[in-house]
């Protein structure tokens, strides 16, 4: 065999290796994900996990399954009269378990073992969403965080809404890129179904896939062919549980999605809401004679939106015009911090909803070590995922070989959107860490992206501007 054969050869089991490296990177880390979270939820002990928004989602799914009625009337009820109060997604998703197990420890069981499967194949698909643009190594790295992120973690353990939702929209954004790499418009039709069950999983996202396929047709990331195929897909269902709500009786009282919204809205305008809450139950005299005059007054505001709107906004806004600066700091500044901050404010605290016993991350020692690091970089983390928007919107990122790399950019650039959107969204109703739980693979991605970006601008030494000779995107 002469030289350059043997040099063919070497080189192409050079190839087959590295072939093989982000495959079993990518494995490694998903089984990570799924380890953490099934020893987290067979170790931890919820107490009363059916409690606050769980009770209502325990109802919709019993009744679906008893009564093939979307309710939250309480078992037993005499009467189960169809409402809209809760998104569907959560409560479909519960039933289903209750179908094949019923409704005692092993149905619960099930459902937080099918959380923590959904958990890992989150951090699998969001992973493989930033090898679009990201290279092996700082992809995986991204994964790695995602993986062992405490939140990401405990959320698993409670019957909450969110797991499932971070499911749902990861993968939605993953299909939606995929479709436009593969210029497929039946993976686009997909992906935008996927995004519309997110939505009747959570309404905030709502407006979210049409906003999406809006955006990257604007910015010439995808043709009119998949830009209609995603937008079909996601306004299908929501359009479908649009008629079924058309056709129930009219909402008592705080029975609609409407007035979820509006309460929503009017207790994220006080911003001593969160703290008040708190009082209530564990503050003082004065903290809780404080506590009600904040809760007197978002009620009132509440019944004053429902009156009448236009009186209503008039009243919020006199409260706001008698200290400006502060409203205005409380919603560009505060209320974004608070959403990507650490500690849960409407529950136990910390990285706990729901009180909790027996947590790893109180006890072993490897796990409070997690615990430490996460909670040291979490202000880095947000602030660099910030700066991520520079090179998703710089026609002379780093990150790219030239301005012409569309399916790389367009990803960046999708997630870079999704996470202004649910900023500004959670801004202007109510924050909360617990809220941005779902979304915490995204930022994982988008801080990582800033880390791999100042990374190669500093071993170049390079100040990117205008007139800047092109460079190429970092590998490896």
């Amino acid at each position: 065999m002469n030289n350059s054969a043997r040099v063919s050869i070497s080189i192409t089991a050079r190839l087959q290796d590295k072939r093989w490296c982000w495959p079993l990177a990518l494995f490694a880390i998903t089984a990570l994900a799924m380890a953490l979270r099934w020893y987290y939820v067979s170790t931890a002990v919820v107490l009363n996990p059916v409690r606050g928004d769980a009770v209502q989602y325990y109802s919709y799914a019993l009744n679906l399954v008893n009564h093939a009625t979307f309710a939250k009337d309480a078992p037993g009820s005499t009467s189960i009269t169809p409402d809209s109060y809760r998104d569907p997604g959560y409560p479909f998703f519960l039933a289903l378990w209750m179908k094949g197990f019923g409704t005692g420890d092993a149905w619960y069981a099930a459902v937080l073992l099918a959380q923590s499967l959904l958990g890992a194949l989150t951090v699998a698909l969001a992973t493989q969403l930033g090898k679009y643009w990201l290279s092996s190594p700082w992809a995986i790295l991204a994964g790695f965080l995602m993986a062992i992120w405490p939140h990401s973690i405990t959320i698993n353990g409670y019957l909450l809404s969110e797991t499932l939702f971070s499911f749902l929209c990861t993968l939605g954004m993953f299909l939606c890129i995929t479709a436009y790499h593969k210029k497929s418009t039946a993976l686009a039709v997909l992906a935008g179904l996927i995004l519309g069950a997110a939505a009747l999983t959570n309404a905030i996202f709502l407006p979210f896939g049409l906003l999406l396929a809006i955006f990257l047709i604007w910015r010439k990331y995808i043709g009119k062919g998949i830009f209609f195929a995603v937008v079909l897909g996601a306004l299908l269902l929501p359009f479908c549980w649009a008629i079924r709500n058309s056709q129930i009786p009219p909402a008592s009282d705080f029975d609609s999605s409407t007035d979820r919204a509006l309460i929503n809205f009017v207790q994220g305008a006080w911003p001593d809401y969160h703290s008040a809450w708190r009082a209530s139950f564990s503050g003082n005299a004065s903290e809780k004679e404080h506590s009600k005059f904040v809760s007197d007054g978002y009620e009132r505001e509440f019944g004053e939106l429902k009156r009448s709107p236009i009186k209503g906004g008039k009243a919020i806004l006199e409260r706001f015009g008698g200290h400006p600066w502060r409203y205005a700091y409380w919603y560009l500044l505060e209320k974004p911090h608070l959403l990507w901050d650490w500690d849960i404010r409407i529950g136990q605290g910390d990285i706990y909803v729901y009180p909790t016993r027996h947590s790893p991350f109180d006890g072993n020692p490897c796990w409070i070590a997690l615990y430490a690091l996460c909670h040291a970089i979490n202000l880095l983390l947000m602030l660099l995922a910030l700066a991520s928007l520079f090179f998703a919107w710089s026609k002379r990122s780093v990150l790219f070989a030239s301005p012409s790399d569309h399916i790389d950019r367009g990803a960046l650039a999708a997630v870079a959107c999704l996470m202004v959107f649910v900023t500004t969204i959670y801004s202007v109703l109510q924050a909360e860490p617990r809220y941005s739980i779902a979304f915490r693979p995204f930022e994982m991605l988008l801080a990582t992206t800033s880390l791999c970006g100042f990374s190669f601008m500093w071993k170049h030494r390079k100040v990117i501007s205008p007139q800047s000779p092109e460079v190429r995107r970092p590998i490896g």
